[in-house]
């Protein structure tokens, strides 16, 4: 195997945010698993996803491509996603890299189609109907609790889950519970259980390996064992510094997401049970990477981990899920990457990335050559190796498309401290982040900031033509007249 190509694992969470992690300045939730692979990674301050939505952002990672060229911009069976499965074309990630040889493996969440291990309709997207080995979790999962593999599983051991405390009532459909049977019960486990067993198939090949894990956690339903719950259950938590935020001169459509109570003391349980879910996967994620040092692969494995988004979990009056806002808590990401070969010092990487730059760069890091790995984005490697990048985007662009049966067309672009939204049909958003962290105060009305408005929105208009972003003509003559 050369050094060109190495393992690389792609550890991916559901709706996490940068700030469960103390490398993003986080306090309160513990993951010392994840905090060890950190001490050996580099660490990107500014990641942003290409859209703070599953499906669209999975898509991207999938195609290098964002939103509005995969046409993936909504969840699947929902308004605005023109196809409910993710064609399966020459340029996916998967088929890229079984031309590059390797074993490509995926199991947890998918959310970019309907196939299953029952259903081989070529009209159904599935992992393995794209070409990776693996599991076929279709749809949405919701938590990955109701799927005959995970239920076999348990059947197998003689196991049984058994959920105790579930809490409800703060945001529609969003619950939480304890689980108090062992932790081998959880979806967490399994999940691990499955890509110990694939990655264990792999390694006896002479080939590289490709194998992505996609936990649903931390996203709701927050649920974890109580080992994990223990952990915060009689800690009191401070409110988020922007969750008394009156939203004066904020955008309306923020209310679709607005909890039904903006209490703190509605929110914190549900805080908890995020932390519990996210210390139960670092706690998985510490098993996995103890088996790759086991089977003498550790070093030789690339490890990414991200999100494909973030959380809100109350901020800015108690807004709920994601999307229909476009605040640092939902579009920034984590993203670490352990190197091959080397136990690094950990150090901070502060510019901009996005998800599509993810596709780029695990493609580089297998083999293609770095100009034929660019879609949408371009692999951030060369930072990886510490080397001189020249004419790297000083900025970066999240996209939001709605959610659900509200399509509502935003654009967010970060260029160094300021932050510009456009919302169409509503009041846009310009944030200096510098002043204001929490993005509390909107300038976009304020005339000390009119030159910088006015750079921030050619900026995006010229990134909305580089990327054939269909929205351009309109944002021309909305906001560029």
């Amino acid at each position: 195997m050369s050094n060109k190509q190495p393992n690389i694992l792609f550890i991916l969470t559901d709706q996490q945010r940068v700030d469960t992690l103390k490398a993003y300045g986080g306090e309160i939730c513990q993951t010392p698993n994840i905090d060890s692979l950190i001490e050996e990674s580099i660490v990107f301050n500014n990641a942003y996803a290409s859209c703070p939505v599953c499906t669209p952002a999975r898509a991207s990672l999938q195609t290098g491509l964002y939103p509005h060229n995969h046409e993936m911009r909504n969840n699947t069976s929902e308004p605005g996603c023109r196809y409910d499965e993710l064609p399966n074309t020459q340029d996916l990630l998967s088929a890229r890299l079984k031309k590059q040889n390797y074993s490509i493996g995926y199991t947890g969440k998918w959310h970019l189609g309907s196939g299953d291990d029952n259903d081989r309709s070529s009209s159904k997207s599935s992992p393995t109907a794209v070409g990776y080995e693996g599991d076929n979790f279709p749809g949405h999962g919701a938590g990955g609790h109701n799927y005959p593999q995970y239920a076999e599983y348990l059947i197998e051991r003689g196991l049984e889950v058994k959920l105790e405390n579930k809490i409800t009532g703060h945001y529609k459909g969003h619950w939480a519970a304890e689980v108090v049977s062992p932790v081998e019960t959880t979806v967490e486990y399994f999940l691990t259980d499955r890509a110990i067993h694939y990655i264990d198939q792999f390694q006896k090949r002479p080939a590289p390996f490709f194998f992505q894990l996609n936990f649903w956690g931390p996203h709701e339903p927050y649920v974890a064992p109580t080992k994990y719950l223990d952990l915060y259950r009689n800690q009191s938590l401070e409110p988020w510094p922007n969750f008394y935020d009156t939203s004066t001169n904020k955008p309306s459509i923020h209310n679709v997401k607005r909890a039904n109570s903006a209490e703190w003391k509605t929110f914190e349980p549900y805080v908890k049970h995020y932390y519990a879910n996210m210390s139960l996967i670092d706690d998985q994620i510490g098993r996995l990477l103890n088996y790759l040092k086991e089977q003498d692969l550790y070093d030789n494995t690339i490890i990414i981990f991200s999100a494909d988004h973030g959380e809100s979990l109350g901020i800015h009056g108690g807004l709920c899920d994601k999307n229909f806002f476009m605040y640092e808590e939902t579009c920034r990401i984590p993203l670490i990457i352990k190197p091959q070969n080397k136990r690094n010092q950990m150090r901070y990487e502060d510019r901009f990335v996005g998800t599509c730059d993810i596709y780029s760069s695990i493609l580089d890091w297998a083999g293609v050559p770095e100009l034929e790995a660019r879609r949408d984005g371009r692999s951030f490697v060369p930072f990886i190796n510490d080397e001189n990048v020249i004419d790297w985007p000083d900025h970066a662009v999240t996209e939001g498309n709605g959610l659900s049966e509200l399509l509502y067309t935003q654009r967010m672009i970060r260029h160094e401290n300021m932050k510009y939204v456009f919302n169409c049909g509503d009041i846009d958003e310009l944030y200096d982040l510098q002043t204001d962290p929490y993005e509390l105060v909107n300038q976009v009305e304020n005339v000390t900031y009119k030159n910088t408005l006015r750079t921030m929105q050619e900026l995006l208009a010229t990134w909305m033509e580089k990327h054939h972003d269909q929205v351009l003509d309109q944002y021309r003559d909305l906001r560029m007249r």
